[in-house]
């Protein structure tokens, strides 16, 4: 009864912080922002199901680190479990059999746990004798393959076959058993250690990887106002960046973990060894609810004992939003020992990414002392997007025409200063492409006073000053992609990684404002809304398509509130909301397609037909439900005045602080858009006949494969029905007269080609 009630207030909690963020026009409009349900991680995708096949373990290998350990999260310093067999460093160490007889394992062992027999018929005059006598039993070592280390147990099993042998006959009849046990086999595998080296404050190499898990996501952009740049987060997902609960999203328990690799701590208490960090909860995802349980808490591990023991923890309600210095003495014997680790775990709920605690700048070191706080480090606080003006990607046939019209006049980035006393810090930054060109900035701007235990801004000069920036494209035929590096410099200053930042920048056919992450997701629930994304361009282009991102919406519902399948919208494009002017909109309907893998997955939702735009226009949708599609929002750049919706009589700008994580496309010579959701097929590349078509009509492809599965949407967006990939003939009718969507998809869900259906009768 307590955790239903924790649940029913929890979910209350939720809808209550979620009308501040409510701007409405009418009865039923709403702009909504919510926590997204899942955040990809790069380079740990969801494995593959794999067929029946050998089990598998990999053993990680890692170094032993020694003092001092400090990690500032501003690189990544986690093992990625991710090895495969074929890795140039992994070795296959050990095969484990599931069935051991006689200490020999084949590969066709296999065995029934209850007693099989040997029957024997004799058949005589007047009477039939049958004898039973049990198939002879042997003692199997049975191995449990699902652990590792596996466990085993002893006991008897007897062969998977009934035998009948009868009087008289040469060759007795056998019939074979279903055996419960089959011999089964497990692969373990040896992943060496990571050979690079990481550079401590004081100059000295340590092994690279500090932490033996990738639960936590690093990353820069969730936390708010951190001592540097770069954080782990913990939250309701799993490394994957899926929720480890998606089916019962308001179940609440242990989630992440932060798991260091072994640390020589073989000292004496006297030598008073302190470990210190920062954490802080919630940051800037959607989720803005402070919760007591979703806790966060420190264990050690004691080696002699092989046990883990609680030493601190936090609340969820703790200083929301605001960073804390946690000290911690280790004084206690049994953790000051060679193979000594800390882990981080946090308690949240298990449906999305949320209930975040960020941790920052781990010190674990001998000689400190409880006074041992200040951090003698400036650093670069939050990641930036490039030297272009506004946009973060613009068109490179547009870009090309006028490139200083789109360079920024400046940059301005945020700095700390965490230690307590002032510094003489300077700053610059280069600049490279692909093509062979690059440049750098340097001594331009400085700090020197009132700059103590404090944050400040540093300006980069780039289209402005005595030697102007601007991106050279040449030798870059169709697109060009630039990597900006900005560097800070203060002596002393203890870690040098937060003290760099890199962008990489396209430039190729599209427009964004965005940075590419989605910290939380926006969404309207009133059927006829209307979204509208302002685009300041120069000149004529071809708009052929829009690329957005949708996330999976976390509630404290169970799906399919989660996955919404039924959203729908026509794409739609304005030339100007005041008077209201719809330059184009497409006929088909287009739902959100929401991928699991990524990180932040856009999918391309190309235009009905290419249109020509000009100067200022608008790119977004008509909603055709009210089912909640949720659109990504970038909490790290705000566009918010040129977000616009409609859900009433009128447009609104929108209040939500962020990026909308939508880009138009435009015609390009070449389209670098790789690794990414290719687009639709056109109508060209599917066919339907007859068309109009009165009784039936079939479907077929320009390749000639058949679908996994056809769709037809009726003009609402409302699905009429839904067929198996086939050639065969599709009636009709009994639909009223008018024109349908047919659309074609694959197994997993991804839309072939979609073309019209006129039905005449």
């Amino acid at each position: 009864m307590t955790y239903l009630v924790r649940t029913l207030a929890k979910a209350t909690r939720l809808f209550s912080a979620l009308l501040p963020l409510v701007g409405a026009t009418g009865a039923m409009a709403q702009e909504i922002v919510t926590p997204v349900h899942a955040v990809p991680r790069p380079g740990n995708e969801a494995p593959m199901l794999k067929a029946l096949g050998p089990n598998t373990v990999f053993i990680y290998n890692n170094a032993t680190q020694t003092l001092p350990v400090v990690d500032d999260f501003s690189v990544d310093r986690t093992r990625h479990l991710n090895a495969t067999a074929n890795d140039a460093n992994v070795s296959l160490t050990e095969t484990i059999y599931k069935i051991e007889v006689g200490g020999l394992s084949t590969p066709s062992m296999a065995f029934v746990t209850d007693t099989s027999f040997h029957y024997t018929v004799d058949e005589q005059t007047d009477t039939l004798i049958i004898t039973r006598v049990p198939n002879l039993a042997v003692v199997a070592i049975v191995r449990d393959l699902t652990v590792y280390p596996t466990t085993e147990q002893s006991m008897f099993v007897w062969p998977p076959y009934t035998v009948y042998d009868t009087v008289g006959t040469d060759t007795p009849d056998t019939l074979a058993l279903d055996p419960l046990l089959k011999q089964d086999s497990l692969l373990v595998y040896s992943v060496a250690a990571d050979p690079r080296t990481y550079t401590n404050p004081d100059n000295s190499l340590r092994p690279w990887i500090l932490w033996a898990d990738d639960d936590a996501y690093i990353n820069g952009t969730f936390p708010l106002n951190p001592p540097t740049i770069g954080v782990a987060t913990l939250d309701g997902m799993d490394r994957t960046g899926w929720p480890y609960d998606p089916l019962n999203p308001n179940v609440n328990g242990p989630a992440d973990k932060l798991t260091s690799v072994p640390i020589d701590l073989a000292y004496a208490a006297s030598d008073s060894v302190y470990l210190s960090f920062f954490c802080e909860p919630i940051g800037l995802s959607g989720d803005q609810l402070a919760h007591a349980e979703d806790s966060l808490h420190l264990e050690f591990l004691a080696p002699d004992e092989n046990a883990w023991y609680p030493i601190w923890s936090a609340p969820g309600d703790a200083a929301p939003d605001k960073f804390k210095q946690v000290m911690v003495p280790i004084t206690d014997g049994r953790f000051l020992k060679p193979n000594f680790q800390m882990r981080f775990r946090n308690d949240a709920t298990l449906g999305g990414a949320v209930d975040q605690w960020h941790i920052d700048y781990v010190r674990l070191d001998r000689n400190r002392t409880m006074a041992d706080t200040v951090l003698k480090d400036v650093a670069f606080v939050y990641p930036e997007a490039g030297l272009l003006q506004t946009f973060t990607s613009v068109p490179f046939a547009k870009f090309i025409q006028a490139p200083s019209s789109y360079m920024a006049q400046q940059i301005d980035l945020e700095q700390r200063n965490n230690d307590t006393q002032d510094k003489f810090i300077t700053w610059g930054y280069g600049v490279a492409n692909d093509c062979g060109w690059s440049a750098t900035r340097g001594n331009y701007g400085n700090n020197i006073s009132s700059n103590a235990f404090s944050n400040f801004n540093s300006t980069h000069p780039v289209n402005s000053g005595a030697n102007p920036l601007v991106y050279d494209a040449t030798g870059c035929p169709d697109a060009a992609f630039y990597t900006a590096k900005f560097w800070t410099n203060a002596t002393p200053d203890v870690c040098a990684y937060n003290d760099t930042m890199a962008y990489r920048q396209e430039v190729s056919n599209y427009y964004a404002y965005d940075d590419g992450t989605a910290e939380a997701g926006y969404s309207l629930n009133a059927t006829g809304a209307m979204q509208a994304y302002r685009f300041d361009t120069q000149g004529t282009d071809s708009l052929r398509a829009l690329r957005m991102y949708f996330d999976p919406i976390f509630t404290y519902d169970p799906p399919p509130v989660n996955n919404p399948p039924n959203g729908s919208f026509i794409i739609t494009v304005w030339s100007s909301l005041s008077p209201e002017t719809i330059l184009f909109q497409n006929i088909s309907f287009s739902s959100p397609e929401y991928h699991t893998w990524g990180p932040d997955h856009f999918v391309e939702y190309p235009l009905d037909s290419t249109i020509a735009v000009n100067g200022t226009f608008y790119v977004g949708w008509v909603q055709t439900n009210d089912t909640r599609m949720q659109l990504g929002l970038d909490k790290n750049r705000d566009n918010h005045d040129k977000m616009f919706y409609k859900a009433g009589t009128s447009w609104q700008q929108s209040q939500q602080i962020g990026s909308w994580m939508i880009r138009p496309v435009m015609v390009a010579a070449v389209d670098p858009y790789i690794g990414i959701e290719e687009p639709a097929a056109t109508d060209a590349a599917l066919r339907i006949w007859p068309n109009p078509a009165s009784d039936a009509f079939q479907v077929g492809t320009a390749s000639g494969a058949a679908p996994a599965s056809i769709e037809l949407m009726d003009p609402t967006g409302r699905m009429i029905g839904s067929w198996t990939g086939s050639t065969k003939a599709i009636p009709v009718q009994d639909l009223a007269p008018g024109m349908y969507i047919v659309r074609l998809k694959r197994k997993d869900g991804g839309t072939v080609a979609q073309g019209r259906l006129i039905v005449q009768h």
